[in-house]
């Protein structure tokens, strides 16, 4: 009862910051993590250091378009190699870039907000679906088609051609093939429906992570009702009463692969690298579901945003940055370009990754609910 009353305040204070930052920025729209950590239901540090940050920023770049000059900004969660092969890769075709990074996906949402109507940045890289579509609802992003357009997956960027995805994980069920035995899950379903699983399963009952807002957000457009609560049917929500209800559920200190390395627990979520690093690092070997409606997707995506000045000079950066040859060459995680998979250090994220297809999620849709479907959640259905 006290970890409940807990995290109802924690829940309710949320959304009263929430609802000041959305004001503050784009207006009236609906939020989001950018993927992770927290990530889109959090808020910039602060309006004052923001906008100082903002300031400086600007005075650093000059007006580019004016100027006659090649440069670009980019906002960024991206680490040091990250942001050093986005510098590299601009200067290959003359384009000096200067990258901004800021400290998680939410973080890059919520500066682009807030500088809505004086943008200082004129690209944004690394946040994923739901932070993506959070700015095209709140209409910081402008119409872009990459030359590359027809070497991405339809459910790795946005059909009205607002982002893409350069880098991938899937979101996998992960599982122990050696403890499971008959009891193979096939889809995320099986988990709540299948008693042999009850108490197997292993949950964070946070609901901060991008990883977790994936996973959920898979399981809840399967049951869309446009009439049922927060748009998802009465069945839908039984179902994730369900999901929580029968799961092992995070402790402190417990470490997932741990437990499923001991066959304490059986399955559970994670994403493609993790899994084939644990596989080294615990020394076991690691399987995950397969279902037929697809796994989401963890995507690194780029866009360019609303009001820049550089409009064409971000267009043929990104042309090129998420071109085949320079996405083999430097891309740490999976390639959403089809043709820059065949790099030898992709050799088993590309079988892993291949094994699996993306899950057409309507992030529109996963944008304008998340939220309030994460309240209640947090609220109502945890233990």
């Amino acid at each position: 009862m006290k970890n409940r009353t807990l995290r109802k305040m924690w829940v309710w204070i949320a959304a009263a910051t929430l609802t000041a930052t959305m004001l503050a920025g784009c207006g009236d729209t609906s939020e989001q993590n950018s993927t992770g950590n927290n990530e889109n239901r959090q808020i910039s540090e602060t309006e004052s250091s923001s906008a100082a940050e903002s300031s400086a920023a600007s005075e650093q770049t000059p007006d580019s378009a004016a100027s006659g000059e090649r440069k670009l900004v980019v906002y960024s969660n991206t680490d040091e190699a990250g942001a050093t092969a986005m510098e590299e890769a601009g200067a290959e075709i003359g384009i000096e870039v200067t990258i901004v990074r800021l400290g998680g996906g939410g973080d890059v949402i919520d500066r682009v907000m807030a500088e809505k109507n004086n943008p200082t940045a004129d690209i944004v890289y690394g946040s994923n679906h739901i932070g993506l579509a959070r700015l095209k609802a709140a209409d910081c992003l402008e119409q872009f088609v990459p030359v590359w357009d027809d070497k991405v997956d339809e459910g790795l960027k946005d059909p009205d051609d607002y982002y893409y995805g350069v880098g991938i994980s899937a979101v996998l069920l992960a599982y122990n093939p050696e403890v499971v035995g008959d009891n193979v899950p096939t889809d995320w379903m099986d988990l709540w429906t299948v008693p042999e699983w009850q108490g197997k399963y292993f949950v964070n009952p946070s609901t901060s992570g991008g990883t977790t807002q994936l996973v959920l957000s898979g399981i809840l457009n399967r049951y869309r009702d446009d009439s049922g609560e927060m748009g998802i049917s009465a069945e839908g929500w039984d179902a994730l009463a369900a999901y929580y209800g029968n799961a092992y559920i995070q402790k402190e200190g417990d470490d997932f692969f741990a437990l499923l390395t001991k066959g304490d627990v059986w399955a559970g979520q994670n994403y493609s690298k993790g899994v084939l690093v644990a596989e080294k690092d615990y020394d076991t070997d690691i399987a995950w579901a397969t279902p037929e409606i697809g796994v989401p997707f963890a995507t690194e995506m780029v866009a360019i945003v609303k009001g820049t000045k550089n409009y064409d000079v971000a267009k043929e950066f990104l042309d090129h940055y998420g071109s085949a040859e320079v996405m083999e060459r430097i891309s740490t995680t999976y390639p959403a370009n089809v043709d820059a998979r065949n790099g030898e250090n992709m050799a088993e994220l590309k079988t892993l990754t291949d094994s699996v297809k993306p899950q057409v999620i309507d992030y529109d849709f996963v944008a304008e609910h998340l939220d309030e479907w994460l309240e209640k959640i947090e609220l109502e259905l945890i233990p």
